[in-house]
């Protein structure tokens, strides 16, 4: 129903912020890192999602289009709903859950409050798939931008891959990767950039 609200941020607290927008005030429940990431004042687009069950409504909100992504695919699993997967997104830095999903890390997925080892892997099991792309397509584009060792390869290949689970054409995320990659960035890194950016 509503893809976005952009207004004046009025209220920010823990997990919870109020956004004014036309002289109305929107009640959101946002990750602890979109909420982090905003100060009172400032004008906003937060993308957002509306939970409709028996007895309740609420608006759950989200920093980008990726993010929110992210939130659908959580929802989209048995026994997860939009409270456990806004906790899900507060538990762990966005670009370090696609990798963790990616590679099949149980043990880092454990350690996101309330989900346990068998949560984790119903996760894994779920959503693999949906994060696996192959991404020795996008090698040589990258290979042949700039001169990489094998370890900065291995990154970038990531970054590719975990960029293209956000909705990014092999084409965008190379190019976001070549854009932002700089000597001794890590994955997560790269992808936080590029996101930025994005």
């Amino acid at each position: 129903m509503y893809s976005f609200i952009k207004g004046e941020v009025v209220e920010c607290n823990g997990n919870a912020l109020v956004v004014e927008c036309n002289g109305i005030g929107y009640d959101i429940i946002a990750s602890i890192s979109c909420v982090s990431d905003l100060k009172i004042g400032q004008t906003a687009k937060i993308y957002t999602y509306l939970a409709i069950s028996q007895d309740d409504v609420r608006l759950f909100g989200f920093s980008s289009a990726q993010e929110k992504n992210m939130f659908l695919k959580l929802t989209g699993i048995s026994g997860i709903g939009p409270k456990s997967a806004i906790d899900i997104l507060s538990g762990m830095a966005l670009p370090q859950l696609v990798l963790a999903i990616y590679h099949g890390d149980v043990k880092a997925l454990s350690k996101i409050k309330g989900v346990g080892k068998k949560s984790a892997e119903r996760i894994i099991l779920e959503l693999k798939d949906k994060m696996s792309v192959d991404p020795s397509e996008s090698l040589i584009a990258i290979a042949e931008s700039t001169p990489t060792t094998e370890n900065d390869i291995n990154v970038n290949q990531d970054a590719v891959s975990a960029l293209m689970t956000f909705g990014y054409n092999k084409n965008e995320a190379v190019q976001a990767v070549k854009r932002v990659q700089k000597d001794g960035m890590s994955v997560e890194q790269i992808i936080f950039k590029a996101l930025q950016q994005g």
